[in-house]
């Protein structure tokens, strides 16, 4: 029964995908969010080359493959992702963005790069039983998983305190990358400590994917990108005036040391 229901969330997931294709193109996003649309696809992709591969060939099989290569691509993208949404959202503040967008380089870095040693540790040393590697892979996705989810509530919280003005899309963007973020580090660290309920927990997984990609094609919308809206401190006008202040004098303070 469960794995009916996880088989038909697939199909329905794979259907709104599509939908939300054919929203981004008539609306002409695509280009605005290179790293989103590319991170889109791939997943696409990987759910309809896994599809057909489990009905020709068995899905025991090649499934491991398919999985490699899709996951490594999609956790490389995703760093872009969070990266493009960061720079995006702090548009305004453009001196801040491309500070910030570094830093975040750098710990993205670092988490692929501790993650790589880890694995190269298991993988070489005695123990090379089967499954080793995939134990290891699923590490290093939940580590960038974890960084990009912790780094996304942290320019969530930045834009809910300082007024920061955005352009209405990227809103709509962010909120849905975080829910899809934290849905699928959460999922892969239950599925590690309760292997047994993996259908279960990709069932779980699947219910807010659905929900970002149904939601983003109700929402996302080509006057989307000339709207704009004050993301914090709404509740008090006098304070966000006083942060908005700060936020640009932040912002002119490392313009001034880029010069130098």
């Amino acid at each position: 029964m469960v794995r009916d229901i996880e088989q038909a969330m697939w199909y329905i997931n794979l259907a709104a995908a599509v939908g939300l294709f054919a929203r981004l193109s008539t609306q002409r996003l695509v280009k605005a969010y290179p790293f989103l649309f590319a991170y889109l696809f791939v997943d696409t992709l990987e759910t309809i080359v896994a599809i057909v591969a489990s009905a020709v060939a068995g899905r025991h099989r090649i499934y491991a493959e398919i999985y490699f290569v899709g996951q490594t691509m999609k956790v490389a993208l995703a760093i872009f992702v969070v990266l493009e949404l960061y720079e995006l959202a702090l548009a305004q503040q453009p001196a801040l963005a491309r500070f910030g967008r570094r830093m975040l380089s750098y710990l993205f870095s670092i988490a692929v790069a501790l993650g790589l040693v880890n694995l190269l540790l298991e993988f070489g040393g005695a123990d090379r039983k089967r499954g080793a590697f995939l134990v290891s892979f699923l590490r290093i996705e939940r580590s960038v998983d974890l960084v990009a989810f912790i780094v996304l509530i942290l320019i969530a919280g930045f834009l809910l305190w300082f007024p920061v003005r955005a352009r209405r899309n990227v809103a709509i963007w962010l909120a849905g990358f975080l829910l899809y973020s934290f849905s699928r580090w959460t999922g892969l660290l239950l599925t590690n400590l309760f292997p047994q309920l993996t259908h279960e927990l990709s069932v779980a997984m699947l219910a807010p994917s659905l929900a970002c990609v149904v939601g983003w094609s109700l929402l996302l919308k080509r006057t989307g990108e000339k709207e704009i809206v004050v993301t914090g401190h709404a509740w008090d006008r006098a304070q966000a005036e006083r942060l908005s202040v700060q936020l640009d004098a932040i912002n002119s303070r490392l313009v001034r040391m880029a010069r130098y």
